[in-house]
């Protein structure tokens, strides 16, 4: 098998999956919409440490995405393609390190393209591919520092490249960032390692400092205010009691079950493999068993269960697959199966890349920010209502597609004290609302209507 033109074709026909779709649809209000907003007010306010949304300082992530959102927007414009840019470029690279990784660690090209074929194939990878989100980029840069570390055997150098991938993994997610430092941990402790003092220690440093030099700033800044918000936040999505109480301990049963009804066809590739690296006890290898058991106990104990924060594995979950599938299919099966499966998905990619699935996921707030937006002046608030309900989707949504900040009414008390007090004037309410609370008693001018939103101007 010409192993050396499949991975050609193959890493062409991703890219093209992967960056076509994006110059179609729209942003989701979680979380692109919110990611991008928050990029957009960086050059709005020219401040590149401290985030804000809403015109308020965001302390809960990271800022590693927003800034790579904001490179971009300040280079060509504000788009939603270039929102989700990064995320699809991440994805291209993961794919390619997975090629790269997996030569790596058997030597085996074929292998090594098998798994290129796993993770380029892997549906819930690339519906994230697609997605103005964290987890495809932190995916990356997992891969990026695993691919560093494999390298430290032959040159103590790379512990800094390790480093800095860690560094640039906890900038993007910084929960989730301590189970690379974990993974090696545990390859130094049972392959009996004991990396160089001189580099060693750089690389600790460069892997911390970074965030360490972010949280510190902020804490200079806001002091107490920014510990509770962010203990908020840590309390929400990581250690935070759960309902039933039972459910704390669960969350291994959980993702396995995600697992099973997501990961296919290649789970039992995937298991397989997993046996047959546990089996052989080849250290080497170990490493895959070590950082798929790492990224599962992590999500397992946290509070927030969704499947996306499993993504950091994927790549180690399609090496081991690829292994799976070598050890227990007939290599001229696979070898036929290459064959035919190639011009298939050439051809599916193209029809994608030609007719992509358009997704508008803001068809409903576009006009309403934009219609708020020429009714206002700079600097000027607009009042927002959706029936009581905390719908920050649509107030992300309606901060990237507008250019205003929000007044966020959360009762039918609050609005009606908004309303006669003119706390602004511009709304934007349901529909509902506007009929049983303005409508008959208000005089005002409707600027647009779309979905179930209205926006109105009050009249003196």
């Amino acid at each position: 098998m010409n192993t050396r033109r499949y991975f050609l074709v193959i890493a062409t026909l991703f890219a093209v999956l992967v960056i076509a779709p994006l110059r179609t649809g729209d942003l989701t209000g979680y979380d692109d919409a919110q990611y991008a907003h928050i990029a957009k007010d960086i050059l709005r306010t020219g401040d590149w440490l401290v985030l804000y949304s809403n015109g308020e300082p965001a302390l809960e992530n990271p800022p590693l995405l927003e800034w790579m959102e904001a490179s971009l927007f300040a280079a060509f414009g504000f788009s939603d393609t270039l929102a989700r840019l990064p995320a699809a470029l991440c994805g291209l690279g993961t794919v390619l390190l997975v090629y790269w990784l997996a030569c790596r660690l058997t030597g085996d090209r074929e292998l090594a393209l098998l798994a290129l074929f796993v993770m380029a194939t892997t549906l819930y990878f690339l519906k994230y591919c697609d997605r103005g989100m964290t987890d495809v980029p932190f995916t990356f840069f997992v891969l990026c520092a695993v691919c560093a570390w494999s390298l430290t055997d032959d040159d103590p150098r790379w512990y800094l490249a390790a480093g800095a991938s860690v560094a640039l993994a906890q900038l993007t997610r910084s929960i989730m960032g301590i189970a690379v430092p974990a993974v090696f941990a545990l390859d130094l402790l049972v392959r009996r390692r004991r990396p160089p003092f001189r580099y060693a220690v750089p690389a600790v440093m460069v892997a911390y400092l970074p965030l360490a030099a972010w949280y510190a700033w902020l804490l200079h800044l806001f002091g107490a205010w920014f510990i509770h918000v962010h203990s908020i936040w840590l309390r929400n999505e990581a250690y935070g009691s759960l309902s039933p109480a039972w459910r704390r301990y669960t969350g291994a049963f959980e993702y396995a079950g995600m697992l099973a009804k997501s990961y296919w066809p290649w789970l039992p590739a995937m298991i397989a493999g997993l046996a047959v690296v546990i089996r052989r006890r080849d250290r080497r290898l170990w490493l895959l068993v070590f950082w798929v058991a790492v990224i599962f106990a992590l999500c397992a104990v946290a509070r927030s269960r969704v499947l996306r924060y499993m993504l950091p594995a994927y790549p180690a979950f399609s090496i081991l697959a690829a292994i799976g599938l070598r050890e227990f299919v007939p290599q001229r099966f696979l070898r036929g199966g290459m064959r035919i499966a190639t011009p298939v998905l050439a051809l599916l990619v193209m029809v994608l890349a030609a007719f992509p699935r358009t997704h508008f996921e803001a068809a409903e707030i576009r006009p309403i920010a934009k219609a708020a937006t020429a009714a206002t002046q700079p600097g000027e608030r607009v009042a927002f209502y959706d029936g009581g309900e905390p719908r920050f989707d649509e107030d992300n949504q309606l901060q990237w597609y507008g250019d205003r900040y929000l007044i966020r009414l959360f009762s039918r008390s609050q609005l009606a004290n908004a309303l006669a007090a003119h706390r602004a004037r511009v709304f934007i309410i349901d529909q509902k609302s506007y009929r049983a609370y303005v409508l008959p008693y208000l005089r005002n001018q409707v600027l647009a209507e779309s979905g179930h939103l209205i926006c109105f101007r009050l009249c003196p």
